[in-house]
């Protein structure tokens, strides 16, 4: 159990992110951890990026330690909403060398709050820490850059857009439920009491540890169905980072009756019934009897709250309705 103490300040300060590397670390946890909960498309995408570009020591460390752990700065902390992937990799290249040291004693003897589990370290892990954190630090980024260009960023639109829809619908949950209600149905394992973000894990009374913080980051994915911590240390730690929980994105309903999404109206509501499937401004324009310059306005409202997809073709901007279900590679 991880129990996160939130005082005033921290309460004020949870925040959501979107992180396209923190994607590509969850689909590599699975590859490792349960590759037959990915679907087939996922897992030879996946396979095939880590075999064929013999991304060895990505698939050792990014795909968990002793029981389960995988160092957390292959997933650097978002420094905004959004990071692109060129910043993130960034982040990891650069990883400071106490911080490298740190987790990779982590993942080689055990939690340092659990040192009773130590497992016998990956001789690949030791064999590349042989030449120094920094080296190491800069060929995971390397080899995650080959994992994310070939096994994610294809599908990476669809999943940035189900990720931001889930971001947009709990902020909408937050308005009308508050935060606490709303942290409370992120996750079957994740819940608010008594001034603490509790996280409770498979791993039963294994882990226990309790933090004081002054944020925390939760950021959606695709490929988990229970919250993971990530980061957020005992005290003393080199490098402390903000505790960052990842949570499952919910199956995000992108058409909501009016009186449930404050971003709805009856000309919104029209349009996305209208965008079942790909087309233009001037198409919906024509379709709906309304100027080309109204139905821009609205549908750049409904891009933003990620309620549609835009894309283009040729000289075209076509706009569809965000699909409920999880997307898939392609």
């Amino acid at each position: 159990m991880i129990r996160i103490r939130l005082g005033t300040r921290g309460l004020g300060n949870v925040r959501f992110a979107v992180s396209p590397v923190g994607s590509a670390k969850d689909l590599l946890r699975l590859v490792g951890f349960s590759p037959g909960t990915l679907t087939p498309p996922w897992r030879t995408r996946a396979t095939d990026a880590l075999s064929r570009h013999r991304l060895g020591l990505l698939a050792v460390v990014g795909g968990g330690g002793p029981l389960g752990y995988a160092p957390d700065f292959l997933r650097p902390e978002p420094p905004g909403f959004l990071t692109d992937i060129d910043t993130a990799l960034h982040q990891i290249a650069t990883t400071p060398r106490e911080r490298v040291r740190y987790e990779l004693t982590e993942a080689v003897n055990g939690h340092s709050w659990d040192p009773g589990s130590s497992h016998p370290p990956p001789r690949q892990l030791l064999r590349a820490l042989d030449r120094g954190e920094d080296h190491f630090a800069h060929r995971l980024a390397d080899e995650m850059a080959r994992f994310w260009h070939e096994a994610l960023e294809p599908s990476w639109p669809a999943v940035r857009a189900r990720l931001e829809a889930d971001v947009a619908a709990r902020a909408s949950e937050i308005a009308r439920c508050g935060l606490a209600e709303t942290l409370n149905r992120l996750a079957p394992n994740l819940e608010w009491r008594d001034g603490e973000l509790v996280v409770h894990l498979r791993t039963g009374g294994i882990h226990q540890l309790t933090l004081d913080a002054d944020a925390v980051i939760l950021t959606p994915s695709v490929f988990v169905d229970w919250a993971l911590f990530c980061a957020g240390e005992p005290p003393g730690a080199p490098a402390p980072r903000t505790p960052l929980i990842v949570y499952p994105a919910g199956q995000v309903d992108c058409r909501p009756a009016a009186r449930e999404h404050p971003l709805i109206g009856a000309t919104r509501l029209k349009l996305l019934a209208e965008l079942s499937q790909p087309r233009s401004t001037t198409e919906l324009a024509r379709r709906l009897y309304l100027s080309p310059a109204t139905v821009s306005y609205h549908l750049q409202l409904l891009h933003r709250a990620g309620l549609v997809t835009r894309t283009r073709r040729s000289r075209q901007v076509l706009y569809q309705r965000l699909g409920a279900a999880a997307p898939g590679p392609g």
